[in-house]
């Protein structure tokens, strides 16, 4: 049971992963940091990066 767990390769990654990959240094206007959550008020919804800035206004 000690080797019932193992490192994926990069091939075997994008298999499970659906071949998504994050690239930190990428920026893209299109995309929206939404991983600290959002909420909407009087229809305008504000989304928080991950230290809690906001991201967006829309």
């Amino acid at each position: 049971m000690k080797d019932a767990f193992q490192e994926l390769n990069a091939d075997e990654l994008d298999t499970v992963c659906g071949g998504m990959k994050t690239d930190p240094n990428y920026v893209s206007k299109d995309v929206i940091d939404a991983r600290g959550g959002y909420f909407t008020v009087l229809g305008i919804t504000f989304t928080f990066d991950v230290n809690g800035k906001i991201s967006s206004i829309s």
